[in-house]
């Protein structure tokens, strides 16, 4: 039996994942209520996509996350010229001070966008721990390459301290992240229901 998204905010904000109103509780169980009943819908899952997604300025094409302990986004990305300069700010979102990513720097020059498919490689490099990292992305039109994210998890455990990034999805489109420690992400599985995993 599912949690109530009341119930699931309060597990939320134990685990300090905060920005959870009245009014987006109510909104998503009436959004619930009227989903087919062959749709399987995860709450815990849906209520994080809301809290980690962000603002979007769609007149100016630009995105800024939360900073509310969860980073979410589609893996069908907004803006696929930036999606991994928006991917590491999103990260970063998660702990500003330890995940003071800088200088980034994305390198699509090899992409291949005249027949709309954005194939071809991609690069975008960053600096972190007064060290230089580059990660390499395959392209598949708008679609996000999830070594990038594995690849940063291995930087993060190596060069950082203790914490290290965990993912979940909603089952479909939405790729959920935190950055925490083991403790704190089997406490948060156990009572969300939720599976964390370090790799996609």
């Amino acid at each position: 039996m599912q949690k109530n998204y009341k119930e699931l905010a309060e597990i939320f904000e134990k685990y300090e994942i905060q920005g959870t109103t009245e009014q987006m509780i109510e909104d998503l169980e009436q959004d619930y209520k009227e989903m087919p009943p062959e749709v399987e819908l995860n709450k815990a899952a849906m209520l994080l996509t809301v809290l980690g997604q962000g603002e979007y300025d769609y007149e100016n094409m630009t995105w800024t996350p939360y900073a509310n302990g969860v980073y979410t986004f589609d893996v069908e990305f907004f803006n696929v010229e930036k999606m991994y300069t928006d991917f590491l700010t999103g990260v970063s979102s998660l702990d500003k001070e330890e995940l003071d990513f800088k200088n980034i720097q994305e390198d699509t020059s090899q992409v291949n966008w005249e027949e709309g498919t954005g194939t071809g490689k991609r690069t975008v490099t960053f600096e972190w721990q007064n060290r230089q990292f580059t990660l390499e992305a395959e392209g598949v039109d708008d679609w996000f390459d999830v070594s990038v994210a594995n690849e940063l998890n291995k930087i993060i455990k190596e060069y950082g301290d203790e914490k290290q990034l965990f993912f979940t999805s909603d089952g479909y489109q939405e790729g959920i992240v935190f950055y925490r420690d083991k403790e704190w992400a089997e406490g948060f599985q156990l009572e969300t229901g939720l599976e964390l995993v370090e790799f996609n």
